[in-house]
């Protein structure tokens, strides 16, 4: 069996990129202004998979504790504007005692600008197949 090799570079995307801003400059409001901008893109979804909204949701629930603040009162109401597939995920997720950025794929990473989020998931290459005789 071949072991689990990381991803290769990673390029952010929107959500590392919003919750990085939002935690190398200690700002609630940015933190917010990002994760409108992701409340609005899953109107716009019309299939979901609460699975993988949780690994979205996992950065901005980590930085708004990180920023001291809880983040079902500060991201809640946001939430609450989204689809309902995404209201009712935030809901259960943002209550769970067991999230950490590991368990989700996630990583905080020191960069000459600072610290920034990075998502790492592992992928899993399959061995070979053995020709058929």
């Amino acid at each position: 069996m071949t072991p689990l090799q990381p991803v290769g570079p990673i390029v952010p995307g929107p959500i590392a990129r919003d919750t990085t801003a939002a935690l190398r400059e200690a700002s609630l409001a940015r933190l917010q202004e990002g994760f409108r901008r992701h409340v609005a893109a899953s109107l716009a979804s019309r299939s979901w998979d609460s699975r993988e909204e949780m690994l979205s949701l996992t950065p901005f629930v980590d930085c708004a504790r990180r920023l001291g603040h809880d983040p079902e009162v500060v991201l809640g109401p946001i939430a609450a504007d989204g689809a309902a597939w995404l209201r009712t995920t935030f809901d259960r997720f943002v209550r769970r005692s067991d999230i950490t950025l590991a368990a989700f794929g996630w990583s905080i990473v020191d960069e000459p600008e600072g610290l920034a989020y990075r998502f790492a998931w592992p992928v899993w290459t399959p061995p070979p197949r053995k020709p058929r005789v």
